[in-house]
């Protein structure tokens, strides 16, 4: 009977991979000054107060203000390049590490800090973020657009982005900036005196909030004298499987993260019909979770074939992340996991061509007249996977400081993952890739 449960449900995806990614714009001059709580920029207590209030969040579809025909197309391409590059050049720098993060939150922390740039620095953020060729109202829509489907993904599951942005005390800030990442991402913005400890406390409590507890902070104090603002993006998913996998069921395995050295971990398992293929070199999966908005999609190399060879070979497969795949029936052996992950974003950013930001060369005149640049690029996510379904986690924070001067799909197939596997948390409907990982070694 859970066979045909599962059997039952849609596999297809509508259209390809969609990230928030903000508006590029080159801001007009405007007047500046410091953003202040008469300016209407929430104090802390205010902002708490509301954000309080909106704390019930419902992610039932019919709260979507948008529907799928409302997804740009050219956003979607972005999202999907931009996952992949990035997934790409991380597994370059931790070539045995278990790698897990959130294209989706790097992307829109990204572009809260893009709204701001200029000249060959916003260049080269739009090329990174493979958003070169849209135009303002294109990509702004776009930003709203997979915001909204992605919240509202049906219940059963919750998936709640938060993003906001905090100011040193009397730094002065463009109003147009501030404006267009309240409106195109939703950003709450506060003014703290950084010179405080309890600046980088304050900051670290919203990020523990928005990430139900499982991130305890970004920021470390004391905060830089030179550090002037942080943009910061979080994101928590908590997703139950459509067809839960039965304790029971789960058993101690090997896990051969090398052939001559396997490792026991608690192997969940269960049979069914599944959204699967078998091509040459590995085999791939979907699990969904309630409501079939939101699916994980596993990656397991064949015998003989390396994880690095599989993942070059699918990074250079674009179609592959959205590619239908039949209902088959068979078994799914998945290890449970419990991960946590820390990264320094800079290098892998400049590996992908952003070098300008970083620097005193850089241009963010549409953040303010004085001249700033990116100090920071921080990015820590958490994973945990049981029986029950999944819990996911992910903080990305940009510092900004001033400058100083088909084979087989009929057969009954027997998938066990006990080897290094790609991993990535997705909507079943954009493609949206929320996570992206390489596991090497699971660990609960």
């Amino acid at each position: 009977m859970k066979g045909k449960r599962i059997g039952r449900r849609k596999r297809a995806l509508a259209g390809t991979l969609a990230l928030t990614l903000a508006a590029a714009a080159l801001l007009a001059a405007c007047g500046v000054k410091p953003v202040t709580q008469a300016d209407g920029v929430p104090g802390q207590k205010g902002e708490a107060e509301r954000r309080e209030s909106s704390a019930a969040f419902d992610s039932s579809e019919a709260k979507r203000t948008y529907g799928l025909s409302d997804v740009s197309g050219a956003v979607v391409t972005a999202q999907n390049a931009f996952s992949l590059n990035l997934h790409r050049q991380l597994a370059a720098e931790h070539r045995t590490e278990n790698i897990f993060v959130s294209p989706y939150s790097v992307a829109s922390a990204l572009s809260m800090v893009y709204h701001g740039a200029d000249g060959t620095t916003r260049q080269e953020i739009g090329r990174v973020l493979q958003a070169e060729g849209m135009n303002l109202e294109e990509w702004s829509r776009g930003s709203r657009v997979l915001k909204d489907l992605l919240e509202h993904s049906g219940k059963g599951n919750r998936l709640n982005i938060a993003n906001s942005i905090w100011l040193r005390e009397g730094f002065p800030v463009r109003e147009e900036f501030i404006k267009r990442n309240r409106e195109e991402y939703g950003a709450e913005v506060s003014e703290l005196d950084f010179a405080n400890d309890s600046a980088a406390d304050t900051i670290n409590k919203w990020v523990r909030k928005r990430t139900e507890e499982k991130i305890q902070g970004i920021v470390q104090a004391p905060i830089s004298e030179d550090l002037v603002m942080y943009l910061i993006d979080a994101v928590y998913f908590h997703g139950t499987w459509a067809l839960p996998f039965m304790k029971g069921d789960t058993e101690q395995a090997p896990f051969y993260s090398s052939p001559d050295a396997p490792a026991e971990v608690m192997m969940m398992k269960q049979s069914g019909r599944f959204a699967y293929q078998r091509e040459d070199g590995y085999q791939a999966i979907r699990l969904p979770y309630q409501g079939d908005k939101i699916n994980m999609l596993v990656v397991l190399p064949d015998e003989g074939w390396s994880l690095a060879g599989l993942q070059e070979k699918l990074w250079n497969d674009a179609a592959f992340w959205t590619r239908q795949m039949p209902d088959v029936e068979g078994t799914i052996e998945l290890p449970r996991l419990k991960l946590e992950a820390s990264y320094d974003l800079i290098p892998s950013l400049k590996g992908l061509g952003m070098r300008e930001a970083f620097g005193d060369r850089a241009d963010f005149r549409g953040i303010s007249d004085r001249s700033v640049m990116i100090s920071e690029a921080a990015h820590k996510t958490y994973l945990r996977v049981d029986e029950q379904g999944t819990e996911a986690a992910a903080v990305t924070s940009i510092g900004v400081v001033k400058v100083s001067a088909e084979k087989g799909v009929g057969d009954p197939f027997h998938m066990t993952v006990n080897r290094p596997f790609l991993l990535a948390i997705q909507s079943s409907e954009t493609g949206s890739l929320l996570f992206l990982g390489t596991i090497h070694k699971p660990q609960e």
